[in-house]
């Protein structure tokens, strides 16, 4: 039988026909090209968006400082403008208190004076009333001439209203004759006073001067 129809076998090596395949994995592909403009645009992105914070910070921070700056200019400006308020109104106050005190004080001396002229109003009238009553009320002030200082010397003469010559004699006669006094009247001495005369001077002693002393005494003239 002919062979012409089978393919021709190529002849096997005993080496050949027992090498096995390798069991190291087949070499990776190479590497395809990196597109970097999509990496590019996001680290631009990131970049801006920094700035952009930073702006806006570096605004923020800005008015920030702009307020608190303007804060305290208000401040200090306000307190300054009270300052001058309340010194101002503490002036006024003070005046108003000075302009009281004034009133008060004039209104007081007013009051005072009043006072003063009413209460020798009353006393005026009392004295008179004691004098006309107390046929007496002439030794008292009979007894401080007497022991008047320096005393009187020279013929020294104690002058009284002719009503009151009998009070002289019932309660001054001894203490006059023991100090050498005589005694003499004078109509136009009033009942309760007297007056004294000697070489050496005179003391008055009548109702009405000693009463002018008394008002004297309180800054006031009223006559008797």
């Amino acid at each position: 039988m002919s062979d012409s129809g089978r393919p021709s076998k190529v002849p096997v090596t005993a080496y050949q026909r027992w090498e096995m395949a390798s069991f190291d994995p087949p070499p990776p592909p190479p590497p395809e090209p990196v597109d970097n403009s999509a990496f590019e645009a996001e680290l631009q992105r990131l970049r801006d968006d920094a700035h952009a914070q930073g702006l806006a910070s570096g605004h923020v921070a800005g008015q920030a400082l702009g307020y608190q700056a303007g804060f305290d200019q208000g401040h200090a400006q306000g307190l300054e403008k009270g300052r001058l308020e309340a010194h101002a109104e503490a002036t006024r106050l003070a005046g108003l208190a000075d302009a009281f005190k004034a009133a008060l004080d004039g209104a007081q001396n007013e009051m005072a004076e009043t006072l003063v002229a009413l209460a020798l109003d009353i006393a005026q009238q009392v004295v008179r009333q004691h004098i006309a009553h107390d046929p007496a009320a002439l030794v008292a002030c009979a007894r401080e001439v007497l022991a008047a200082e320096p005393p009187l010397s020279g013929a020294p003469q104690l002058i009284v209203n002719p009503a009151d010559s009998p009070i002289v004699e019932a309660y001054l006669q001894a203490e006059l004759e023991t100090l050498g006094w005589n005694v003499r009247t004078d109509s136009t001495i009033e009942r309760g006073g007297c007056r004294a005369q000697a070489a050496t001077g005179e003391i008055d002693a009548t109702v009405g001067t000693r009463w002018q002393r008394v008002a004297a005494a309180l800054g006031k003239v009223s006559p008797w």
